[in-house]
């Protein structure tokens, strides 16, 4: 423990009593009833809400799995996560509006809004247990495997006891506040993470001389063609990522994996947005800062950790290692509390978002349906500690984070296009869903453990056979009935070709139309994204010109965005019928 001085100890200390007194503060709020506790009483304006998303995003994990991702891959290893900003604002232009529009709790709610019958029952009782007691813990087990790692870097504590501190304060500061704490102390996490990882970050390159003699020092370190695919940020030629893992990452996984209709703890903000304007605004900050205002100081950090310490054992630590060379008594207390400001921003939403599925799509749906709205906030704090318990056990099986990002990729390929279409094609039924989770989560298992072949090339084996198995399931299973189809297409209104023959029964429907502005602004917000991240890494490596040119298409992008946002056209349809 000799790392830390007495001013280090009282800045986490004070910190971690800070957000706790959030929490105590905002319970009061939160336990009104299961919508203040899960969706902040739909209240939340777009600014609140998007970095909310982005400080979930910002967990502890990240620094240190990006870290030894420069490491081991070097800087263009980081399109196994920038390929989602595709996805992501597919999410703000198509689907951020409709999410709001459906008004229910959880996105596992949906189920039984859009299919119907003993079908949509499944599916939506095998998500409610599924997601949050599966997929959420492997997530949990990370997070806390991140914060154990740097409890034990820097307290030389065990990895059992770094665990049991996470899990102790995560359930008091998560369970007491709802959502409204969640993503009120998320502003005050995301502040304090972003500063003290800029902080780090400029010390570090001051320290060794400057950025010029960063870059310099590691052709020396690794030779020089080893240094140019580190920093090389598109691989067209680096042995240390192949290009066709980059048209893997870019071409596949992202419109295939994951939650590519804004799903999740996602959509959990915006359910919880005062609007849909504030949905899709909100949306679109929160990805904007997820890809463009985070990502480079992490990058900076891990260049520096090759240079001072070429040889380390586990390549995760080397952010770590930086932090306790290069800053003072005091700073380094800060920037562990940015680290329990990371952690706890994303453990919270995992937690209450885990939650809700298990109250409010099983507890309540199945198990006790008519109970008092106190009651089912008392479940959700039981829950929220059952579920917390589940992924400290997790964490203590776990020793990668790279590891466990690629897991939870792997068993949602293939899911991603029934997401995508559920809310545009009117065949997509409950057992298209069933089918393709079921079949990515048994192919993942095998491929991982029974078989050689690596990540991310499991992806062209997982993501074929998933996606041919639900789309036979779909047509030999039956469609949902016409009647609740009518029903859904009047409540959400989406448009598009794909609800031709429901619309056609529906007076008044026959001008629906998905507009093209959607698809202008998407376009317009992928190159604005990907034109300021690459422009803010050439500016740092030195390539000013190319930055340069690449911030300006940002700034037209930006404006083509603006365009979009401020047209006359009306946000919420009429309503049908």
């Amino acid at each position: 423990m000799g790392a830390l001085a007495t001013i280090d100890w009282a800045i986490i200390f004070g910190y971690v009593v800070l957000v706790i007194a959030l929490g105590i503060y905002l319970s009061k709020r939160a336990q009104k009833n299961m919508e203040s506790y899960f969706v902040a009483g739909r209240k939340l304006p777009w600014w609140l809400l998007g970095t909310s998303i982005v400080a979930t995003t910002f967990a502890a994990d990240t620094p240190l799995a990006v870290s030894g991702l420069i490491r081991t891959k070097g800087i263009a290893g980081n399109w196994y996560w920038w390929n989602g900003a595709l996805a992501g604002m597919l999410g703000v232009f198509f689907y951020s509006r409709l999410w709001r529009r459906s008004k229910v709790v959880t996105d596992t709610e949906f189920a039984e809004l859009r299919y119907a019958d003993r079908p949509a029952s499944i599916l939506r009782g095998f998500r409610a247990l599924y997601f949050p007691l599966v997929y959420n813990t492997i997530v949990m087990g990370w997070v806390m495997l991140a914060m154990a790692k740097i409890m034990g870097g820097v307290l030389g504590l065990p990895k059992w006891q770094s665990v049991a501190f996470c899990f102790v304060v995560a359930v008091v500061y998560t369970s007491l506040s709802g959502l409204w704490g969640v993503v009120i102390t998320d502003l005050i996490e995301f502040g304090t993470a972003l500063f003290t990882s800029i902080l780090l970050a400029v010390i570090a390159v001051k320290k060794c001389g400057g950025m010029g003699n960063v870059l310099a020092q590691l052709s020396e370190v690794v030779g020089i063609e080893k240094a140019k695919d580190i920093t090389t940020i598109v691989p067209w030629h680096s042995a240390l990522l192949p290009i066709g893992f980059f048209f893997i990452y870019v071409g596949l996984q992202w419109w295939t994996s994951g939650n590519t209709d804004g799903g999740s703890y996602f959509a959990q903000r915006m359910l919880s947005a005062k609007d849909e304007k504030h949905a899709r605004l909100g949306f679109l900050w929160g990805n904007v800062a997820h890809y463009c205002v985070r990502t480079w100081p992490w990058i900076v950090v891990g260049l520096v950790a090759i240079v001072v310490f070429p040889q380390i054992d586990d390549p995760e630590m080397g952010y770590v290692k930086v932090m306790l060379k290069f800053l003072p008594a005091g700073l380094l207390g800060l920037a562990l509390a940015g680290f329990m400001a990371a952690f706890l921003s994303t453990i919270d939403t995992q937690l209450n978002w885990g939650a809700s599925y298990l109250i409010n799509d099983f507890y309540r749906r199945f198990l006790k349906k008519d109970a008092s709205e106190k009651h089912y906030v008392r479940a959700a704090i039981v829950a929220t500690i059952i579920i917390a318990a589940v992924g400290a056990m997790v964490t203590l099986m776990m020793s990668s984070i790279y590891f466990g990002w690629t897991i939870i990729t792997s068993v949602n390929a293939g899911i991603g296009v029934v997401y995508l279409l559920r809310w545009y094609w009117w065949r997509i039924n409950a057992w298209s869903e069933i089918s393709a989770i079921s079949t990515s989560v048994l192919m993942s298992i095998y491929l991982t453990f029974f078989t050689s072949i690596k990540f991310p090339v499991t992806l062209l084996y997982i993501i074929p056979v998933s996606v041919t198995v639900w789309v036979i399931v779909t047509f030999l299973t039956r469609p949902v009935k016409d009647e609740k189809l009518i029903e859904f297409y009047k409540h959400i209104r989406p448009g598009g070709i794909g609800w031709k023959r429901i619309r056609a029964q529906i007076p008044g429907a026959e001008n629906d139309r998905v507009g093209w502005s959607n698809l202008k602004g998407y376009i317009a917000a992928v190159v604005g994204v990907y034109a300021a991240l690459i422009g803010i890494g050439k500016l740092i490596l030195g390539q000013t010109l190319l930055g340069v040119i690449l911030m300006l298409v940002t700034v037209v992008m930006g404006y083509m965005i603006y365009t979009v946002f401020t047209e006359t056209d009306e946000i919420t349809p009429a309503p049908l019928g």
